[in-house]
């Protein structure tokens, strides 16, 4: 490999003017994505409770000083920590006369969108200084930019980036890596313990956000020389996570358990047989993985072709640094292919297509070692061109095509949470739904309280009976009615004089029909129930219902005697 340039004293003011402008192109477009697909979004809360509002509740949980939150099982201790300092901040800004926790809670999407934009912000700005790191280390533009299209993940990045996920802030460790490997193979003779003890932050890092990072830890563990460096690195490594992810140093039994149950398990979640692996299912996911993300596999069989080429020519004469960069990639490749076989979720691939750039890069360091040839040093940084040029062009395109799946979307929600808006403010308001998202904030909050921690929970409870009174909600997932105040009883809603609003997910009589016979069966009076219909989207068939309660005679509810 070539020998990277040393940063020496009045290395970066050597670079035009052009240059160093050029390195705020791909951060501008991320930040102005990123805000474009949050206000495209819109309310966060009506198209997804999971997991932007569990984040929500770990989040403020944490801001009020409870670090025992209730969710630890990705980890995502990053996020929960981001976002309990910025919802401090929002409420000091805010300056309204109205306690934190109320603020909150009564304005939950605005706390969450001012919160994404923060990390988009904070994003753009990481890949500004990555850029600027790996111009004044390689003295190239093209590895700078290069760089900088880490996140830059079309079909699926472009349905996270204006929500609140635990991925949003995996460019942080990943790009850090990716720094610390091009810092680590331009040093001759680069401090091993230093880098060990780098590499480990990096992970550790990286593990709290989501344990799908793991396979990432090989790279570092390949290419650092020696054994005492390696186990120094993974000890390192063990204590910054577990320092880091403190909510899980605190609550390690249940998340030893939660991963036990993930590695001895086949199905999602920890669910599923007891076989480990389900060999037919680890094969059909990996050909869906490969079929959705077919350029990132081509840039893979790439480098293993071009990595072959060179133990070919170069056999005994072949560097070191070289051949442990490509192994370590593609190794780490393969584990998590083996690992997203096992637990799909598209998500869960991105640790290792944000390895794009380093791939390039270990490709055109690995042919500039076949030969120095200008003409192939040339065609080399054309080739780097083009493949930033293709990624611009594939990220433009997709842009359209998520562009008009989410407007489409949000568009048709928008729709009942309007009508919604209208309904009297006092009624009696029963929602019932599973879906991910709601017209109605307080299936929300309802939904996302039970990831407060014990304590928090009934002290919410009472907050939240407070400010959303008289809401029920038909959990159709279990068949359960919930619940902030008091339970549904039909003959106090009815001496109350108050509207009852019925709202179902969907736009058939049979959920009509289950919801009012599992009230009937929680009522502690018995009622009949008539139904009249005020609204159902055309495109989603949400249904509104106005309900007309009426107790039932004793005689009627003794029966026959």
């Amino acid at each position: 490999m070539d020998k990277l340039k040393k940063n020496v004293a009045g290395k970066y003011a050597s670079l035009t003017y052009f240059q160093k402008t050029l390195l705020f192109v791909f951060p501008f477009i991320y930040f102005i994505a990123g805000a474009y697909f949050r206000e495209l979004i819109g309310n966060l809360s009506l198209r997804n409770c999971d997991p932007e509002y569990i984040y929500f509740m770990s989040g403020l949980t944490m801001s009020e000083g409870a670090l025992k939150v209730g969710h630890i099982d990705n980890p995502g201790t990053p996020l929960q920590v981001f976002m309990a300092i910025v919802f401090k901040a929002i409420h000091l800004i805010r300056s309204v006369d109205v306690p934190y926790l109320d603020d909150v809670l009564l304005h939950p999407d605005l706390y969450l969108s001012i919160t994404n934009l923060s990390i988009t912000f904070l994003t753009a700005v990481l890949l500004f200084f990555a850029g600027r790191f790996v111009l004044k280390k390689t003295k190239s533009i093209l590895y700078a930019m290069l760089i900088q299209t880490a996140p830059f993940l079309p079909v699926i990045w472009y349905d996270l980036i204006g929500r609140i996920t635990p991925e949003l802030m995996m460019p942080f460790p990943l790009i850090l890596l990716t720094l610390l490997t091009i810092g680590y193979f331009g040093e001759d003779g680069a401090p091993p313990y230093k880098y060990a003890f780098l590499f480990a932050l990096a992970i550790g890092f990286g593990l709290s956000i989501k344990l799908s990072f793991l396979p990432i830890l090989l790279i570092p563990l390949i290419i650092l020389k020696g054994w005492r460096v390696k186990v120094s690195f993974l000890i390192a490594t063990t204590l910054s996570f577990f320092i880091i992810a403190f909510p899980v140093t605190l609550q390690f039994n249940i998340f030893w358990s939660w991963v036990k149950a993930l590695f001895l398990h086949s199905g999602g979640y920890g669910g599923g047989e007891a076989n480990i692996v389900d060999f037919n299912a680890l094969q059909a996911h990996i050909i869906q993985i490969i079929n959705l993300e077919k350029r990132f596999f081509y840039l893979f069989v790439s480098l293993v072709v071009v990595f072959t080429g060179y133990l070919l020519i170069l056999r005994k004469k072949a560097n070191r640094k070289v051949v442990l960069l490509n192994i370590s990639i593609i190794i780490t490749i393969i584990a998590q292919l083996l690992m997203i076989g096992k637990h799909y979720a598209h998500r869960y691939f991105i640790p290792v297509m944000m390895l794009s750039p380093l791939i390039i890069f270990s490709m055109v360091e690995t042919a500039k070692n076949i030969s120095k040839n200008k003409t192939l040093l040339l065609l080399l940084n054309l080739a780097i061109l083009i493949a930033i040029a293709c990624k611009a062009d594939y990220n433009y395109r997709w842009l359209h095509i998520k562009t008009q799946v989410i407007a489409d979307d949000v568009g048709h929600r928008q729709l009942t949470w309007h009508f919604a808006s209208t309904l009297d403010k006092e009624s009696i308001k029963i929602i019932a739904s599973k879906d991910y998202g709601c017209p109605f904030i307080e299936y929300t909050l309802m939904y996302s309280q039970v990831w407060a921690n014990n304590k928090k929970k009934v002290e919410y409870q009472d907050v939240l009976n407070r400010l959303y009174p008289n809401s029920f909600s038909h959990f159709t997932w279990d068949n359960s009615i919930k619940y902030w105040g008091e339970k549904f009883d039909a003959h106090k809603i009815i001496g109350s004089g108050k509207k009852v609003y019925l709202y179902t997910e969907k736009g058939d009589k049979g959920q009509l029909e289950k919801t009012i016979a599992r009230l009937k069966e929680e009522s502690a009076t018995g009622f009949t129930a008539k139904s009249a219909l005020l609204y159902q989207n055309p495109f989603t068939t949400e249904t509104i219902y106005q309900l007309e309660l009426t107790d039932l005679p004793t005689t009627d509810m003794l029966g026959p005697q």
